[in-house]
């Protein structure tokens, strides 16, 4: 839902409380009025009939349409009381609410009672009419606010629209991209352009930086990290070393490995968080599945790990294919390397899912940490904590659900495309 239906749907709700407050206050201000009329109307009917009574003298009750003259015994003190009555329609035969007035009028020397009740507008017409001119006014109210939010949102609206169109071409790997804004006459686009043309150009640098960064420190490791593996591989081959200078090189060689292992990691994690794998294609993930396990299977056979697999043909997908490697690799490396000698690993693919399942030791952290970056579910192996966390980001490139559970010394891992 956009912005201006947004604010018209607000706008038109806030129009009917509106509508339903001043209707309420509009009928008790004319019901206040006709009730004024009313009873001026009333106060000249009593003074005619009090004129009538003067020539006429009446000695007994008199009764005519909406009036009653009583004479009284005693001479009273003269008042006039108004109050609601009901009476019978004539025309609609049901009780309708009249006004009455109720007066003791002192006249040649004796009291007369005198009762007038009559209704000019009845408070049903009133409020049916009020009704009726409100909804209208409120459908004239809606029809006009949705045709003026229609034309905002083409016209007033459109250099926005035209920012946000301006911001989705734009690529932060594309060094010579430039984002052109549109001009516009409003103030707080003009604001909106400015800052936004200072954002990007400083996140497009920011960016074209830290992957500079990157590329050279992944790189200049590399040549080090592999002169310093060529002269400890020197000095192993030398006569001259005791058992422990063996085993002391020999542990610099695994911590320099792991660090290689550690730059690359995280050299692809930046790739993929950067969006730079993009050469989406058609991939043919059941003949990727069979090429993995291949690759794997003297692994498996090294520590005697019973393998089964139910994969459908044909099932494909669409991504990049290092990505789709790289998640495999990871994924069956993980069900190796924490699986037990003689353990289990059984691998499921269907058309909308790959499962992997693997026997092992129960997990030393809690499930929801196993994604994340350096957390491994055995803290004391030399694994560096960064392959699922890898799995999990090409997971969340292509909008596939990663799940994890664990049941009986049973760890499942399941992809949802």
């Amino acid at each position: 839902m956009n912005l201006i239906i947004r604010v018209t749907l607000l706008f038109v709700a806030v129009s009917l409380v509106v509508f339903l407050i001043g209707g309420v206050i509009s009928f008790n201000v004319m019901m206040g009025e006709v009730d004024a009329e009313q009873k001026r109307f009333l106060r000249e009917r009593l003074n005619r009939v009090s004129l009538i009574i003067e020539r006429r003298n009446p000695e007994d009750t008199l009764e005519r349409n909406k009036l009653t003259i009583i004479p009284l015994e005693t001479i009273s003190e003269e008042k006039v009381v108004f109050s609601d009555t009901l009476v019978m329609h004539a025309q609609l035969e049901r009780m309708e609410t009249h006004l009455k007035l109720e007066a003791i009028k002192n006249l040649n020397g004796k009291s007369y009672r005198v009762i007038i009740y009559d209704v000019i507008v009845e408070p049903d017409d009133i409020k049916d009419g009020l009704v009726e001119s409100l909804v209208k006014i409120y459908l004239i109210l809606l029809g006009a606010v949705i045709v003026v939010g229609f034309i905002v949102s083409a016209y007033m609206l459109r250099p926005f629209n035209l920012t946000l169109q301006a911001i989705k071409k734009f690529s932060l790997k594309d060094e010579d991209s430039v984002i052109s804004f549109p001009k516009t006459g409003i103030a707080e686009f003009k604001r909106l352009n400015q800052f936004l043309e200072e954002m990007t150009e400083k996140v497009k640098s920011d960016y074209q930086s830290l992957k500079e960064f990157s590329e050279n420190a992944s790189h200049e490791l590399q040549t080090p990290i592999a002169i310093i593996q060529g002269k400890l591989e020197v000095l192993l081959d030398s006569n001259k070393l005791d058992e422990d200078q063996v085993n002391q090189i020999s542990s610099a060689q695994h911590t320099l490995s792991r660090l290689k292992n550690l730059s690359t990691s995280l050299s692809i994690l930046t790739r993929i968080e950067n969006k730079e794998f993009d050469q989406v294609s058609s991939i043919n993930l059941s003949s990727q599945v069979d090429k993995m396990l291949n690759e794997f299977k003297e692994l498996i056979e090294l520590k005697s790990i019973s393998l089964t697999v139910e994969i459908q043909p044909h099932v494909k997908i669409d991504a990049d294919e290092v990505l789709c490697e790289l998640l495999l690799t990871n994924l069956l490396n993980n069900a190796v390397r924490h699986n037990w000698e003689n353990g289990a690993i059984h691998v499921s693919l269907q058309e909308d899912m790959l499962e992997i399942r693997n026997s092992g030791p129960d997990l030393e952290i809690d499930p929801n940490e196993l994604f994340h970056r350096f957390k491994k579910s055995n803290q004391s192996s030399n694994s560096l904590g960064l392959g699922l966390a890898i799995v999990k980001k090409i997971c969340d490139l292509y909008s596939c659900r990663l799940e994890y559970f664990q049941s009986d010394k049973q760890h499942t891992v399941k992809v949802s495309f």
